[in-house]
């Protein structure tokens, strides 16, 4: 699982600090937008490459360094606050831009995704650049190499949905996804291939959807849909099925025939869970059952267990 999945404003608690300390800075890797680890005194831990293309500012440059240093002065009570109102506050994470001096002298106006985990004591971040954005609150809210919607934006989207579904006694499903075999395909052809494949499937995904808007990529290789039926428990599973027959479909890069398979887990709204975080959390947990039960194939949060899908992934990988 792709940890920088959980830094795009939402998840927090004890599963997310057991993962950041297993995986610590392994999800910078896979980042597409900046990311930066900083301890309480306000330290730069670590950082990934995409800092150089935006700020000028290489990894090692900005490691031991202080983030104080990098923000305009008129930016630093208000930012100093946030920073102090994730310590104090039962808020895991929270987003603001400030402005922030590059190497040239210049400062750029980025927009922060931060997380603070108390148990390992740091703050984890996801920076976007604004500089040259007109509408703010699109790029806030939207991932920069798939135009999806972003966590933040499940975070703000998912209780109203929740409560609407209710409203009209109707089911709403949130389904976790995690593809099977994206690693291999980085691994084998690079990033520039993984980042194609991505906006791919996430393509697919949006028109397996009754309303598009309501497919979210959570960063990494992980994607939430969400749908709503007017009281038919069968239609999660219809779409998972649609789903998995939708990214099994082979992608042509650089002349490689590229194959990945999709770990699907499912919860459903009131029946599991009438709040966001906890019908996250089931998802995400029937999600690592159907990776344990062969991949490529989904569950459902609630007994009994129903599965659907392949009995594993044989195919998946990269074919010349």
């Amino acid at each position: 699982m792709n940890v920088k999945a959980l830094l795009e404003d939402g998840a927090g608690g004890e599963y997310l600090s057991h993962l950041f300390s297993i995986e610590r800075y392994a999800w910078m890797a896979l980042s597409y937008d900046m990311a930066l680890a900083v301890d309480m005194d306000g330290c730069i831990l670590e950082a990934n490459a995409a800092w150089a293309r935006a700020s000028g500012h290489w990894p090692e440059t900005l490691r031991g360094q202080y983030l104080l240093e990098f923000m305009d002065f008129e930016d630093r009570e208000r930012v100093l606050a946030q920073f102090q109102s994730l310590i104090t506050s039962d808020a895991a994470t929270t987003t603001f831009d400030f402005r922030f001096r590059c190497a040239d002298g210049k400062f750029k106006r980025f927009n922060w995704n931060m997380l603070f985990s108390p148990d390992n004591e740091i703050f984890y971040c996801i920076v976007k650049d604004l500089s040259d954005v007109h509408d703010l609150r699109h790029a806030a809210y939207h991932d920069t190499l798939t135009g999806l919607p972003n966590r933040l934006f499940l975070t703000d989207a998912l209780p109203r949905l929740i409560e609407t579904a209710a409203e009209h006694d109707h089911i709403l499903a949130l389904m976790f996804l995690d593809l099977d075999g994206f690693k291999d395909v980085n691994d084998t052809l690079g990033h520039q291939a993984g980042d194609i494949l991505l906006q791919t499937v996430a393509e697919r995904l949006r028109q397996c959807l009754s309303r598009p808007e309501n497919c979210v990529r959570l960063g990494g290789d992980e994607f939430v849909l969400l749908e709503t039926w007017p009281c038919d428990c069968h239609g999660a599973l219809r779409l998972a099925e649609s789903v998995i027959a939708s990214v099994n479909q082979p992608v042509l890069i650089d002349g490689n025939e590229v194959r990945v398979g999709v770990s699907i887990g499912i919860a459903l709204a009131p029946q599991d869970a009438e709040e966001p975080a906890p019908l996250m959390e089931l998802a995400d947990q029937a999600m690592y059952r159907a990776k344990r039960g062969g991949k490529n194939r989904c569950f459902f949060a609630a007994e009994p267990l129903e599965v659907c899908g392949s009995a594993g992934l044989e195919s998946s990988g990269v074919k010349a």
